[in-house]
């Protein structure tokens, strides 16, 4: 039995949050974050572990399976509805036609902890996109009407939320089936402080009094792959932050399929998303991989990270 049938309950769900369009969009995602999920566990008998020797757009190193994540995605993805497609993987957006939408997606986010941590796939729907996307204000995370994630963890799990709400679901392997897990999901209070303490020594001095702020009186788990981080901090409250550092000053993750998607369930969820300086969804987007400096979570813990690097920021 393959992993790509989806349940009564999902298709119910979605189609009682989204118009009917976003919902087949939505849908498609969850069918292909299932096909993944089988991929992923079968790859060191595949021989589909490690890297292709290539390096993509990004100057990163690329997965064999985050080539076969980006078909996956991209076939899903592909509906008439769909103008274009934007790609971690791909170097420039992929034009389909003329339909409303624009669907930009990390296929797997995290490729590099395959074997050693969860791994996950991202989803934006933007809407009002021009067609040409990136001339003058670009676009901006107001835009979007929908964001997913997958986490593929013991259970997996899909994120999804509209502007009003987020939603759970589980992938039961029983009957290779999408169950809803959680309504209504708001972040909790804070508990936990998820960055990557190594990179203390490359942050300017206003990000090390922000970062120290926001992570006073809390408890710190990080795991290195941002999926996961991000689905602890929603589900058991707390702040996820990548600042700028001396090595990417304009920040490292991406914001068309990563920042905004997760910033967009962030404030769906009563939480708040910042680049420290602004909210995330309003900063234009002129290039399709642009970059920038992202702190998550609970909206106190947030509006303290922005309090203190706003103090200390040199003029």
């Amino acid at each position: 039995m393959t992993s790509t049938s989806t349940p009564a309950d999902l298709h119910a769900s979605l189609r009682g949050r989204f118009p009917d369009e976003v919902c087949e969009i939505l849908v498609r995602f969850a069918e292909a974050s299932a096909t993944l999920r089988d991929a992923l566990a079968v790859a060191p008998l595949d021989g589909m572990l490690g890297k292709t020797g290539d390096v993509n757009v990004q100057g990163e190193s690329t997965q064999k399976l985050d080539e076969r994540a980006n078909v996956i995605f991209r076939e899903a993805l592909a509906l008439p509805t769909v103008a274009r497609l934007i790609s971690e993987e791909e170097d420039a957006p992929i034009e389909l036609g003329n339909g409303p939408y624009t669907c930009c997606f990390d296929p797997l986010d995290g490729s590099s902890n395959i074997g050693f941590a969860s791994v996950g796939s991202v989803l934006g729907v933007y809407e009002g996109v021009p067609s040409d996307p990136f001339s003058g204000d670009g676009i901006r995370g107001r835009q979007l009407v929908a964001a997913a994630f997958t986490v593929y963890g013991i259970p997996t799990m899909l994120i999804v939320a509209s502007k009003t709400e987020v939603v759970s679901f589980a992938f039961d392997p029983s009957d290779c089936v999408w169950r809803l897990a959680a309504e209504k999901i708001a972040v909790p209070a804070a508990s936990y402080t998820s960055i990557n303490w190594t990179y203390h020594g490359r942050w300017a001095d206003h990000v090390v009094q922000a970062v120290e702020g926001a992570s006073d009186g809390l408890r710190g788990r990080y795991s290195g792959s941002m999926v996961e981080d991000i689905l602890r901090v929603l589900m058991a409250g707390g702040v996820f932050m990548y600042p700028e550092d001396s090595s990417s000053p304009n920040g490292k993750l991406r914001m068309l399929y990563e920042v905004n998607p997760i910033g967009f369930i962030m404030e769906a969820a009563g939480g708040a998303a910042s680049t420290g300086a602004l909210p995330v969804l309003d900063v234009p987007v002129t290039s399709p991989h642009q970059r920038c400096p992202f702190v998550a979570g609970a909206a106190d813990v947030v509006q303290r990270y922005e309090a203190a690097y706003a103090a200390g920021r040199p003029d």
